[in-house]
């Protein structure tokens, strides 16, 4: 008799999509504050983009730790920890005065949240998976862009009704309320429950029956070619998007899209991507995981060249559809490309240090924008920067597309020692 139960895999979508979702609003909501909060203390955009930029920083370097405890101990303990943070950074946020108290909150506190959220979720969701692996993260990463639809226009409103100071504890509450309890329910792996991963056939041989556990370690990763490829265009893609997050929302505003709209770009790109999000892992069945990346970035360098070539709405609104399946086929990507290049069994911290390379573009991506702006009065040079780094990243992509994925027999030889097809 066929078992019709939910495999408890399917359970760790739906609860990691709903966390997502509830994390999102500290990605999506930054750009939102940008204006109130530097008209409140007079403070430049440059200058309060720092804190945004600190929080990558805090998280690219700590994630990599926090991503090899939860490959070891699961991600429901550094899950809870990322609620609890985020909760914080919130409440506090509401309370800053001054322009170092931000950066501490939302840098320091909010940096430490998201390294302890998003990585440890992603690649937890790759282990429970032999068949449908993409579409399950794509799935997952889903509920982020479902949270980025609903906080942009709703942190707005809270402003304009309320005032930022309230808003931000509107978010805090929220926090508590849609991060901790769920995080009780994740679990580590399918063999701390006794179940197979979702698709795995039993079989006698254990080699075969752990599939997703063979894979490089992160220092076998890091003398590979791939892993360098992999990390720049990682670099490339999302340091323009970083940029993206935090001005894009005052760029609208500054061509003369009334705030509401303008905080709903945030929104229009999420909610697009949904759609990349939920097929993507289709067509990469069909074409593979790095012809699907080379795709995706095809659409980025297009993007960003509508948004170069025109300021008038209808471009700006194209170009906001044109990236968001772009960005929407990256992120599922971003955990089911190295999986394939690496192997699952060290995924997280993998992804962690290929993340922090992406680290080091988006920290600086976002107040060079606003320093380019507070001098120059446009974001125009700020995004013709991020149209090269595209392409860069698109260019790196072909490379990475020529190269072949680790197979598992190389990565079983790898882990006794041998070195073959090691620095490919």
């Amino acid at each position: 008799m066929k078992d019709t139960r939910l495999h408890y895999a399917w359970v760790m979508v739906i609860l990691s999509a709903i966390i997502l979702a509830v994390i999102a609003a500290r990605f999506y909501t930054f750009g939102v504050f940008l204006i109130p909060i530097s008209k409140t203390f007079n403070w430049s955009r440059g200058a309060l983009s720092w804190a945004s930029s600190a929080a990558s920083v805090v998280a690219g370097i700590e994630s990599i730790f926090v991503a090899r405890v939860s490959d070891r101990y699961g991600p429901r303990a550094v899950v809870t920890i990322a609620g609890v943070l985020h909760t914080a950074g919130f409440f506090l946020a509401a309370q800053v005065s001054q322009l170092w108290q931000i950066y501490l909150v939302w840098g320091l506190i909010m940096g430490t949240g998201n390294a302890c959220g998003y990585i440890p979720i992603m690649s937890s969701i790759a282990r429970w998976f032999s068949l449908r692996r993409t579409t399950a993260i794509g799935i997952t990463i889903a509920g982020f862009a479902a949270g980025a639809v609903f906080w942009p226009p709703f942190t707005q409103w809270m402003i304009d009704t309320l005032d930022w100071q309230r808003a931000f504890m509107v978010l805090g509450a929220i926090s508590a309320v849609g991060i901790l309890p769920l995080a009780q329910f994740l679990k580590s792996s399918p063999e701390s429950i006794g179940v197979l991963r979702y698709g795995q056939q039993p079989s006698a041989d254990a080699s075969q029956a752990s599939p997703a556990a063979i894979g490089l370690t992160l220092s076998q990763a890091a003398k590979t070619a791939r892993f360098w490829l992999w990390g720049a265009i990682l670099f490339g893609f999302y340091s323009s998007l970083n940029v993206l997050y935090v001005h894009v929302v005052a760029h609208a505003r500054d061509i003369g899209i009334p705030p509401v709209i303008a905080a709903a770009t945030l929104s229009i790109i999420a909610g697009t991507s949904i759609a990349a999000r939920l097929t993507i892992g289709s067509i990469s069945d069909r074409i593979g995981t790095k012809a699907a990346l080379t795709a995706a970035l095809v659409l980025a360098v297009t993007a960003f060249t509508l948004l170069v070539s025109s300021q008038s709405r209808w471009a700006f609104y194209l170009f906001a559809v044109v990236f968001a399946l772009s960005y929407g086929s990256v992120v599922p990507l971003e955990t089911a490309v190295p999986a394939g290049l690496f192997g699952a069994s060290s995924l997280g911290a993998i992804m962690a240090a290929a993340g922090l390379l992406s680290t080091l573009g988006g920290a600086f991506g976002p107040p060079v924008a606003g320093i380019i702006f507070d001098r120059t009065g446009e974001y125009q040079p700020a995004f013709i920067i991020c149209l090269g780094l595209a392409a860069i990243a698109l260019v790196l992509s072909l490379i990475l597309l020529r190269l072949k994925e680790q197979s598992a027999p190389d990565a079983k030889a790898l882990q006794r020692g041998k070195t073959m097809g090691y620095s490919r």
